[in-house]
């Protein structure tokens, strides 16, 4: 059971970033802000971090961050950078 959450800081120049990138490639964004749940009665926490889900051409991609050098794919097994996320952004415009 969560006991309570903290919202997660966020890195607003690095969020208006990724919005200038998807504002280039006319992609339609989501986002959804980060927090820190800790479970009842334990000293366990989870963080869950920011979410942007990015949709281009009937196709979706989520873009998860804690800070400017934290961005993944999806889950923290893909780690990007913005030159990459372009990079996809660019690939998804083009697939038409």
């Amino acid at each position: 059971m969560i006991k309570d959450y903290a919202d997660l800081r966020r890195n607003e120049k690095f969020e208006k970033k990724i919005r200038i990138a998807c504002d280039f490639h006319s992609a339609k964004y989501e986002f959804t802000q980060g927090r820190i749940l800790n479970v009842y009665k334990t000293n366990i926490s989870f963080i869950e971090p920011h979410r942007f889900l990015i949709k281009l051409n009937g196709k979706k991609i989520v873009v998860l961050y804690f800070d400017e050098n934290n961005m993944f794919l999806y889950n923290r097994r893909m780690p990007i950078d913005m030159k990459k996320l372009n990079l996809i952004l660019d690939t998804m415009k083009e697939a038409v």
